[in-house]
């Protein structure tokens, strides 16, 4: 059961910038119903669940909240450390996302429901920013090697992963609706540039903006 407002306390709502949470001060259904006419908080395939980070105590945790505004959050982690950037399996039955409950920044694995949560990635001291392919086989993430920033991709059957970019500086990779390109941000020239890869690493491009710098892409759906 969804846990009542008093005992969850008053949550602070925890806004993602890597995997430190800027802290807002108070969790309301506005800004809820602001994350889903935005995008900005990840849904369960069927879109009942919203997945947030919520601080209680100074301790950023991952909750569940129903979409339609009713009921009050569900806590999925506990944890002593920062739980965020959480993501749905396309199946609907995990959420991955960035922990440093292990001393340093990596991905886990936890079910919907909570329980135990599962380590993924080792081949660094900072690993962020999961995504999953559409069909759940593969993840796309952030790896820091010797100060600089690459997208990774990580076959989730074999728990290999390769190296997607020969930039140095990417972010926000995710994987388009097809599967079959991955799209990130990445600083080419002082500058934030949009860029995509093919999912087999073959082909890369720089897609031309005007003006600004491009932060965080997302795709939109296949019409």
């Amino acid at each position: 059961p969804f846990l009542s407002m008093n005992e969850v306390g008053i949550p602070e709502v925890a806004a993602r910038e890597l995997t430190v949470p800027v802290l807002i001060n108070s969790f309301n259904i506005d800004k809820m119903k602001e994350w889903i006419k935005r995008g900005t908080a990840p849904r369960t395939p069927d879109g009942k669940y919203l997945a947030v980070v919520l601080s209680k105590e100074g301790i950023a945790q991952m909750y569940l909240i129903p979409s339609d505004g009713r009921g009050y959050p569900k806590r999925i982690t506990y944890s002593e450390s920062i739980d965020t950037e959480p993501t749905f399996s396309p199946d609907g039955q995990s959420i991955y996302f960035t922990s440093d409950r292990g001393g340093n920044a990596q991905i886990y694995r936890i079910p919907v429901n909570g329980g135990d949560a599962t380590r993924l990635t080792y081949g660094s001291t900072y690993c962020v920013s999961p995504r999953l392919s559409p069909d759940g086989r593969k993840m796309v993430y952030i790896e820091r090697d010797q100060g600089s920033f690459h997208v990774m991709q990580m076959d989730l059957g074999t728990n290999t992963s390769q190296i997607m970019t020969d930039t140095d500086l990417d972010e926000s990779p995710t994987f388009a609706p097809n599967g079959q390109y991955i799209l990130y941000a990445t600083r080419i020239h002082e500058r934030g540039e949009l860029a995509i890869v093919s999912s087999d690493g073959r082909s890369r491009q720089s897609l031309a903006t005007t003006k600004g710098d491009v932060y965080e892409p997302v795709w939109g759906p296949f019409e």
